[in-house]
């Protein structure tokens, strides 16, 4: 429903207000008014986050999960301004401190202020320090979304290892003084910090901040009570840093600078850490050999690599790669980029690492290197990016080609890229831009087929006649444990994996050898010895219900009866111009497409 025009002015006098640090309060405004969400709000959703048992999942932030909520530590408090149509919270721990907090402090002075957050430090990551991360929710208590087995933690903020306390930003609003409602209770503030062990108003306020009546009772909401309303986090920092509270963001951050540490990566570095490995190498604007040239280095030339792109296709000296590197020139600070086939690494990147996809009890899981990354996919064949589909959760979603990025502090990493079959095998060597892609998910997921065991399927090989005859035991789904790989053919090693098909196969007569001692088991298997050894498995015999091909004087005799077979039911095709090309061999990819045909025609 559109809003009036009178609500669209006050918000938008609201607004301004707010930028201009005011306090915010309607005329006659209760305990509970503001405009905006409030930090009472964010630690009320820490709390109920406990209270409702949300799960912890690495990369969580905040989807439906078994009746509850998931999320991981720094999900916990990203859902909440998600929840709120608030999108500009980072995802790591650390993320968050540098780019949603605007003042910190150690717990030695933690202001009596609900819905700040509180860190943990990782020691082990000077970089990103901050391991870990929670909601305060007032009277000395935390809550967070901890680990794996452990979920959702109350907890006194004096405990595990909690460091410091952070003023978030991302709107927030903050109570200035008066009476606020927070979690079913009455506070009162002065000056943006809750009172405790005084009286206001008559009414008696404990060492949790909870203000009680004269029988004990606590007192509960009423329209009397009245407060100054809110202001945002610029406003509380500022009153904070005149007390002598607390200190900027990145001035004890982990030990490093004031920027946030100091691992390189910004264009007024001076370190190194990539040199160029060719001569005359092009810089381009952008990650393609079409867009324009801004210099070119020679061999030996000293580069900083601040980020990853997928990019054009690049050939040199036999390889091919996609990947392109984001540089800056130490000599003018200038940024382009260059095909990493001419760059050798050789310091560490300051980059997040490219993300694992994997498929684990029924759905797409995928993992970054830390919670600092955030991750971003798409399943339309584009290169992801911030702006793409972010990762929260599993997703069951199968049949799709996912790629993928880590983002951290707005770098990207290089793009990985999976794709998922129906049954949940990966390949990473072919995308739903092949033609074959159906065709390799219905073999694959009939058992036909596998791939090659490094995450490939190879589907643009030439098959051998020794995967055929492996793929037709997979089809019929024969127990291959009771073969030895005894067979008459002198070229066939008991010991080899396609042995015992070869074994079952001859057995059962579906097969002949080559010249009676030898099978050929290495050799590409020809279109109309797949049609004769399938027609011999299924017995099949022509229907007479199509015409004879363009060249069937080329079809061995033996091959004839078979050939049409196959195509009477559907196994086979022509390939133009009516013609069969029975000499012609296959690929993996199009014996994936007749093993199908028949699997789905019998």
């Amino acid at each position: 429903m559109a809003r009036s025009r009178s609500s669209r002015l006050l918000c938008l006098v609201l607004s301004l207000l707010l930028l201009l640090g005011m306090a915010v309060a309607l005329p006659g405004a209760t305990a509970s008014a503001a405009q905006g969400v409030t930090s009472l709000e964010f630690a009320e959703h820490g709390l109920t986050a406990w209270r409702d048992g949300w799960v912890y999942v690495y990369g969580g932030k905040g989807e439906q999960y078994d009746g509850t909520r998931a999320s991981d530590c720094a999900g916990l408090l990203y859902a909440f301004f998600t929840d709120h149509g608030i999108y500009s919270c980072y995802g790591g721990a650390s993320s968050q401190v540098r780019h949603n907090t605007i003042w910190h402090g150690s717990l030695e002075e933690l202001p009596r202020i609900h819905g700040l957050s509180v860190t943990m430090v990782d020691p082990y990551d000077y970089q990103y320090p901050y391991g870990h991360v929670g909601i305060y929710v007032g009277n000395g208590m935390v809550t967070d979304n901890s680990t794996y087995g452990t979920n959702m933690i109350y907890d006194s903020v004096y405990s595990r290892g909690w460091s410091e306390w952070h003023l978030f930003d991302c709107g927030l609003l903050f109570p200035v003084s008066g009476w606020y409602e927070f979690d079913g209770n009455m506070y009162h503030y002065t000056d943006y910090q809750y009172d405790v062990n005084t009286t206001v108003d008559g009414y008696t306020i404990g060492a949790d901040g909870i203000a009680y009546n004269a029988d004990g009772t606590a007192l509960t909401y009423s329209d009397a009570l009245q407060n100054e309303g809110y202001v945002n986090a610029a406003t509380v920092r500022d009153y904070l840093k005149s007390q002598g509270i607390g200190y900027e963001v990145g001035a004890g951050y982990g030990g490093g600078s004031s920027d946030g540490g100091s691992n390189g990566g910004g264009s007024g570095d001076s370190h190194t850490n990539a040199q160029v490995t060719g001569s005359g190498v092009n810089v381009r604007s952008q990650p393609t050999t079409q867009s324009s040239t801004l210099t070119n280095l020679s061999y030996g030339t000293q580069i900083l690599v601040t980020g990853q792109a997928e990019g054009e296709s690049v050939t040199s000296g036999g390889q091919t790669s996609t990947l392109w590197y984001e540089i800056v020139l130490p000599s003018n600070g200038a940024t382009g980029y260059i095909s990493s086939l001419f760059v050798e690494i050789t310091g560490e990147l300051d980059m997040p690492d490219t993300p694992t996809i994997t498929f684990e009890d029924g759905y797409v899981v995928m993992t970054a290197n830390s919670e600092e990354e955030t991750i971003y996919y798409t399943t339309d064949g584009t290169t992801p990016t911030e702006d793409s589909t972010p990762y929260t959760g599993s997703i069951y979603m199968v049949g799709l080609t996912y790629k993928a990025v880590t983002v951290l502090d707005g770098q990207s990493s290089a793009v990985a890229t999976a794709s998922v079959m129906n049954n949940g095998t990966i390949f990473v060597d072919f995308t739903t831009d092949h033609w074959y892609f159906e065709d390799v998910n219905r073999a694959v997921s009939y058992e036909i087929f596998g791939g090659r065991g490094d995450g490939t399927f190879d589907p643009e090989a030439q098959i051998t006649r020794g995967d055929f005859v492996k793929a037709l035991a997979n089809l019929d789904g024969v127990d291959l444990s009771a073969y030895d790989g005894s067979t008459p053919f002198s070229d066939v090693d008991a010991s080899a994996y396609y042995a015992p098909a070869i074994q079952w196969a001859y057995s059962m007569g579906y097969i002949n050898g080559m010249d009676g001692s030898s099978f050929q088991p290495g050799a590409s298997i020809t279109r109309e010895a797949m049609c004769q050894i399938l027609a011999n498995y299924g017995s099949l015999q022509p229907l007479g219900s199509s015409g004879a091909f363009s060249d069937d004087s080329s079809i061995a005799s033996w091959a004839k009866d078979a050939v049409y077979a196959c195509r009477d039911y559907g196994i086979v095709g022509g390939m133009g111009g009516n013609s069969f090309e029975p000499k012609s061999t296959a690929t993996r990819a199009q014996a994936c497409v007749i093993l199908s045909n028949y699997c789905e025609t019998f």
